[in-house]
């Protein structure tokens, strides 16, 4: 075969996955910016950091450090990531039953994800109002309200930070 006849190899480019110079725009002041090369323990909760995340895992040996994981810190803070509002005619009624609701769906959730967590439920005249300590687990209570109930749901992203305010309501 004479090299004029040959097909020339194209190029290719190794190309690195995102962007480097695209900037995030969701910033989580409590999320650390550097993995842990050891296990740690939250000292508040117990929950375990290993390979990056965290778990419910219980340690053979006792942790070389221990700290504050981003959930209990937040609660310490007084800082929610996360706040639904419950209100309506309905919730009068079944104030009690949507409670249940609530804390079935945070048990679920936090069983998995240890930093998805209530931080306080406040019972105020004609509306219940929750605090997170994550953006997810509202969304997830308020669909759940919505699939159980009906109703309709709000649900509200801050554009310049880690934050979500989620509404659901129902009337009769």
């Amino acid at each position: 075969m004479s090299a004029a006849t040959r097909k020339p190899v194209p190029f290719v480019r190794r190309v690195r996955r995102g962007n480097p110079r695209l900037e995030e725009h969701v910033h989580d002041p409590y999320r650390s910016s550097v993995k842990l090369r050891t296990p740690v323990r939250c000292a508040q909760c117990g929950s375990t950091y290993r390979n990056g995340r965290w778990t419910w895992d219980k340690l053979r040996a006792t942790p070389s450090q221990t700290l504050l994981c981003p959930a209990c810190r937040r609660t310490n803070d007084h800082y929610p990531a996360g706040e639904l509002t419950l209100s309506g005619s309905f919730l009068t009624e079944h104030a009690a039953e949507a409670l249940r609701l609530v804390r079935h769906i945070e048990k679920a959730e936090c069983g998995e994800h240890p930093l998805h967590r209530i931080m306080a439920i406040e019972s105020r005249p004609a509306r219940i109002v929750i605090t997170t300590t994550d953006i997810h687990l509202p969304r997830r209570i308020g669909h759940a309200l919505e699939n159980a109930w009906g109703g309709n749901l709000t649900t509200h992203y801050d554009e310049a930070g880690y934050f979500v305010r989620a509404h659901w309501e129902r009337t009769e």
